[in-house]
């Protein structure tokens, strides 16, 4: 029968730029919350689209002493659009495993880098939005997931996967590659 999912998880997210030959990643840590509906086709063979909002973060600082300090807070809001094929085997009545693989489309709704800087008890900050046409940075993504879970109770989810930016991020005319993958665990309640 088909199903409605809303769920909630952890999302650790690695920002992969290549320059001139050497990869620099970079680990966004954040949240994502939404829901999908899982619609049988055969057997234990299901197609579950589903409406997803991530929130991903990061704080890096540097310092000279008790000088002079910069602080960059990251933030980054997506929503993805996954449609991702399933397969279960029902190990018993109240616990079934599945795997998971499909694409989704990221929409990047707002990322803005807000850089703090201080030197000598004076203090200035600036927040840049990374979509401006000057950092060269894409909104849109296409990710290729993969991922394992179980039900329990026919009621709760936990879920666990992997999806790979298959788009060059990066918009400018440079020898330059930004990927962005991602790592997922979640929980959901089955409706």
């Amino acid at each position: 029968f088909a199903q409605v999912n809303f769920g909630a998880g952890y999302v650790n997210s690695a920002d992969k730029t290549k320059v001139s030959g050497e990869t620099t990643t970079t680990a966004v840590n954040g949240f994502y919350v939404g829901g999908g509906y899982s619609i049988p086709i055969v057997a234990g063979l299901k197609v579950t689209p589903g409406v997803y909002y991530n929130f991903l973060t990061k704080e890096d600082v540097a310092s000279a002493g008790s000088l002079a300090s910069v602080t960059g807070n990251l933030q980054e809001h997506y929503l993805n659009v996954p449609v991702s094929f399933s397969y279960g085997y029902e190990l018993t009545p109240d616990f079934k495993v599945f795997a998971y693989a499909g694409p989704t489309l990221s929409v990047g709704l707002a990322s803005k880098t807000k850089i703090t800087g201080s030197a000598l008890g004076v203090s200035a900050d600036k927040t840049i939005d990374n979509y401006d046409e000057d950092y060269k940075y894409g909104r849109f993504d296409v990710l290729l997931g993969v991922g394992a879970g179980v039900d329990v109770l026919n009621c709760v989810r936990v879920n666990v996967g992997y999806d790979f930016g298959m788009l060059n991020r990066y918009t400018g005319d440079g020898d330059i590659t930004r990927h962005r993958n991602q790592f997922t665990v979640g929980v959901a309640y089955l409706f």
